[in-house]
């Protein structure tokens, strides 16, 4: 297997501060602590922050849009626009507390814009040509993402628990293999890893690394960034990646070399 690492400018957590890097106090998950009716207190994971798109809107010219939905949870939203000809302005109903145009630039060109306010949501787009309009929400709930087909007991290969290294981690990773040659890596039982952002998702030949530097030590594939720090997740192994060597997933931050948690995959 060989090992690959990619080299990021923005250091793990950098995006939001939601984090430390190496050498500072290791974060928690995010918790917000709240009250029950009977007057208990519980404790809410949150996720770090990450961007869903919600809806990709084209036209041409002068255009209202169709009504889109944007939960109560989201942090905020946005809209990332290019544009042919002209000017574009993109403006949005309910308006904002301030109103102001979501987005504005000049054609040929491309931006983005933001809004906060939740609910159902249509955009007046005022231009001379084409455009197209992406819109995403920002959220930090849990990541629910139901098994892929053929995740089952009779193509499961390797699993284990996610136990911290350098940062909290829990649930289990479990390795399939299906009859077409196709393997999947999938989160769940409560999945979480410490809060923060440019996680990602090593296959790795380490048996069970308990330092940063162990990990780093023995070759690995990376898969892609890692979804979210919360909740169940679907991964596809790309082909030939010869997941017969690998022995454990490793949640690595490349930019400081840190691995966050780790899970053995244990054969069945």
């Amino acid at each position: 297997m060989v090992a690959c690492l990619s080299l990021l400018v923005a250091a793990c957590g950098g995006g939001d501060g939601t984090g430390e890097a190496a050498g500072g106090t290791p974060p928690s998950a995010d918790r917000t602590t709240t009250t029950a009716p009977a007057g208990e207190t519980t404790v809410v994971s949150r996720a770090a922050p990450r961007w869903e798109t919600v809806t990709t809107l084209q036209g041409s010219g002068p255009s209202r849009t169709a009504a889109f939905t944007i939960i109560d949870s989201a942090i905020q939203w946005r809209v990332r626009w290019t544009c042919d000809a002209g000017r574009l302005t993109i403006t949005s109903d309910p308006p904002p507390r301030k109103p102001r145009p979501v987005a504005e630039g000049t054609c040929p060109g491309k931006g983005e814009g933001f809004g906060i306010h939740t609910g159902s949501i249509r955009l007046d787009v005022a231009t001379t040509g084409p455009w197209t309009a992406v819109v995403d929400q920002q959220i930090d709930t849990p990541l629910v993402e139901a098994p892929l087909a053929g995740m089952a007991p009779e193509t499961l290969v390797g699993a284990g628990p996610f136990s911290p290294v350098e940062m909290e981690g829990k649930g289990t990773a479990r390795l399939y293999e299906l009859a077409d040659g196709t393997r999947l890596v999938r989160f769940e039982d409560d999945f979480e890893v410490s809060t923060n952002t440019d996680l990602f998702v090593w296959l790795s030949e380490a048996e069970a690394p308990k330092t940063s530097e162990e990990a780093v030590a023995s070759p690995f594939v990376q898969l892609g960034n890692l979804k979210s720090t919360l909740g169940s997740q679907n991964y596809v192994v790309p082909a030939g990646v010869p997941t017969d060597k690998v022995r454990s997933v490793v949640i690595w931050c490349a930019p400081v070399a840190i691995a966050y948690a780790m899970a053995p995959l244990t054969r069945s």
